[in-house]
């Protein structure tokens, strides 16, 4: 009988122990995902992150003013994000710690948002190859041709820095005297192949949008001015961050989302020009055919997106 008891009795811790176990706050899985990150606020529980004293050069370096600083320091260290508690500011300044900057959701240069939590962001280091200022001047002149109706050019024509292997999303753009006419971007794995591939998009869409654009593209062209720009994440919001949208969504960032092969973006004017990040959200769950309270739907991410351009070719008047 007192066999029975100490069995039944140990049954009993086993499952208390199982059902804590289960009802602990676990990481998400945009977090539970990272490894490499120095947390220099206490990272959520169940993450192994490095603490702040225990990497005290980088640790000094994002309680500095210099990104670069604190990237080179990340990566003598063998680090590639920074987690920081959540700290909303409506008022960048980059002469504030990066620590501060990076809790307020800043635009960081050479880092890129990863994962917006209600507990922390998580940035990362941003190693994308932005192009050389004399290749920037190849991009918009290219993507003009190819509007004009020429053939795209073949890859290697193109400088080596442009056809390097990496993940990008190209967008190329048509602006006038009143702003952005016509746009459309493409993913691809090199910045001439999205160049090309985005190019012929717009053209095509303008075809078959002609009596409304005002008439053939070939006509309108001149007058227009070609914009060539990055488009790329600046952090996934996490379920539980749906309430940090209008403080997380800056004047650098335009909203987006994406589900499985399909994703819907307005660009930072459009968002911008919204009554909130939160009212751009539901514009763009609208003009999309969704519900203007999905935000919390699980077959949509949710992500602010970062615009950045790096050449433009400019028509006779266009937006001058």
């Amino acid at each position: 009988m007192a066999k029975r008891a100490w069995l039944l009795l140990a049954l009993g811790l086993v499952g208390i122990v199982v059902v804590w176990h289960q009802s602990r706050p676990r990481p998400s899985l945009a977090l539970s995902q990272w490894t490499e990150v120095i947390a220099l606020s206490p990272p959520p529980r169940g993450l192994d992150w490095v603490t702040r004293e225990a990497r005290p050069a980088v640790a000094a370096a994002a309680d500095g003013t210099d990104p670069d600083a604190l990237r080179e320091a990340m990566k003598q260290a063998g680090l590639r994000g920074v987690w920081a508690a959540v700290a909303p500011s409506r008022t960048p300044d980059s002469d504030r710690p990066l620590s501060k900057r990076f809790g307020a959701g800043e635009i960081v240069r050479g880092f890129r948002g990863e994962a917006l939590t209600a507990s922390g962001l998580l940035y990362a280091i941003d190693d994308t190859a932005w192009p050389a200022a004399l290749a920037d001047r190849v991009l918009a002149r290219v993507a003009r041709g190819i509007l004009e109706g020429s053939a795209p050019p073949p890859l290697d024509a193109f400088p080596a820095e442009l056809v390097r292997t990496q993940p990008v999303e190209v967008l190329v753009m048509l602006t006038g005297s009143r702003g952005p006419k016509l746009w459309r971007s493409a993913r691809s794995q090199s910045i001439a192949d999205g160049v090309v591939t985005a190019s012929l998009a717009a053209r095509e869409r303008w075809k078959e949008r002609t009596e409304t654009m005002g008439g053939p593209l070939g006509e309108r062209l001149e007058e227009l001015d070609v914009h060539v720009a990055f488009l790329f994440d600046d952090g996934t919001f996490d379920e539980d961050a749906v309430s940090l949208i209008d403080a997380l969504v800056k004047p650098g960032h335009g909203v987006a989302y994406e589900q499985p092969s399909r994703w819907r973006y307005l660009l930072p004017r459009a968002t911008h020009n919204a009554e909130s990040p939160t009212e751009a959200y539901r514009r763009l769950f609208r003009d999309n055919g969704l519900p203007e309270d999905s935000f919390e739907r699980r077959d949509l991410r949710l992500y602010r997106m970062r615009m950045q351009t790096v050449s433009v070719d400019q028509g006779s008047t266009g937006s001058r």
